[in-house]
């Protein structure tokens, strides 16, 4: 296995870094926070025009057709900005759903124009309370002539009110799960969207449905692939973990040089702070853990471009780049002293960013749950009927 960079991969890096740096500083993040469309239009157009936008879209449908690991590379320089922007829900997870549940005319109305960056979609798949998992998905579909109402609630959709459609995971007859197409004009006539505050400040909103009617042509899926909706959705899910933690890589390894240069530039008795063994070693300690980061993500993302299983690598790297995002960004405020918790300075974004990162698209206890059931499959059963034969026992 070569994880080296291609000439080409590096070049990639180097082009998004630019826009970055060119487009969304972080005095640019700041305006942003709280506002909307929540993200830098002249940012995501040149997204647009360089065809990252359509990255990991087939070129049959307009886009590059790359793989993940340049997906990967992009992420990183992502990171680093810490670049909001709607690329990740609407290129990643719903371009990826579209791609493996959208009927060919479903295709060729939505996924080139993702690709172009002219259209942008969303994904509605959390709901209040009660998680990502299957069984967690209580919003209803019923079955009406020519199509079906949805009645429920879903919550933390990024750019729902800005997205020209969204894609809703719901619940329906017989157990099944289904994927209907939402257009803007349907929510903003039939739905009620609320803004939720965040962490990041970020464009995340409540959406509430009171059977609202979705056409039959507008469900995703249709036939045969009703059984396996929520298979495809979890394999989307997965794939999309990998620039997640991609990007919480590059915002760890940006923030670590913050407080490198904050350590070498403040002096306590007459030399620089980083000096000390105290901050040196935890300095040199994150340097470790986000160089182990990188490696896991593109390992990962190495092992789904050639078809291998990836899905437990995945969840691995996306639980490991963000705890060492977390614990990067609340080293630097500590550092930073008590000007790194004020909003002039730095680190508060980082560490804002750095814990939302880690509790949306995959909390660390759900990504724990799954990955040991990866390793040790059939050990959640047993343990059950431990915990059963234990109960008869103390009752007998």
């Amino acid at each position: 296995m070569d994880l080296g960079f291609s000439e080409e991969q590096i070049m990639l890096g180097d082009m998004v870094n630019k826009v970055c740096e060119q487009t969304l500083p972080l005095t640019r993040l700041r305006e942003l926070e709280g506002t909307e469309p929540g993200y830098c239009e002249a940012f995501w157009s040149s997204l647009g025009e360089l065809g990252i936008t359509g990255l990991n879209i087939d070129s049959d449908d307009g886009g590059l057709g790359l793989g993940l690991l340049e997906t990967v590379v992009v992420y990183e320089q992502f990171g680093r900005a810490l670049a909001v922007s709607p690329h990740h829900c609407s290129s990643m997870l719903a371009g990826g759903l579209l791609a493996i549940q959208g009927s060919a005319a479903q295709k060729q109305q939505w996924l080139t124009g993702i690709a172009s960056g002219e259209r942008l979609l969303t994904v509605a798949l959390s709901e209040p309370g009660r998680g990502t998992q299957k069984n967690s998905i209580s919003l209803q579909a019923k079955r009406v002539d020519g199509g079906y109402t949805i009645t429920g609630c879903k919550h933390l959709v990024p750019y729902a009110r800005q997205a020209d459609a969204v894609l809703v995971l719901a619940r329906g007859d017989q157990d099944k799960r289904l994927t209907f197409l939402v257009s803007s004009e349907q929510l903003q006539e039939n739905a009620t969207l609320s803004y939720q505050h965040n962490h990041a400040k970020d464009a995340l909103y409540r959406c509430d449905f009171d059977q609202l009617f979705v056409a039959e042509q507008h469900r995703l899926g249709a036939g045969e692939q009703d059984a396996c909706c929520w298979s495809q959705w979890q394999y989307v899910n997965d794939v999309a973990l990998l620039p997640l933690a991609a990007y919480a890589v590059g915002a760890a390894e940006r923030i670590h040089e913050i407080s490198n240069e904050y350590a070498n530039y403040r002096k306590a008795f007459g030399r620089p702070i980083g000096g000390f063994q105290s901050i040196a070693h935890y300095l040199a300690d994150i340097v470790v853990a986000i160089d182990g980061a990188r490696t896991l993500v593109h390992q990962a993302a190495w092992m789904k471009d050639r078809g291998r299983p990836f899905s437990k690598l995945a969840m691995m790297a996306k639980l490991q780049a963000c705890e060492t995002f977390r614990r990067a960004a609340a080293l630097a405020i500590q550092i930073h002293g008590g000007i790194g918790y004020t909003l002039e300075a730095d680190p508060q974004l980082f560490f804002r960013r750095a814990k939302q990162l880690q509790l949306l698209n995959g909390e660390p206890a759900e990504l724990e749950r799954r990955i040991a059931e990866q390793l040790f499959p059939g050990a959640q059963s047993l343990a059950m009927q431990h915990r059963v034969s234990r109960l008869k026992a103390a009752l007998a």
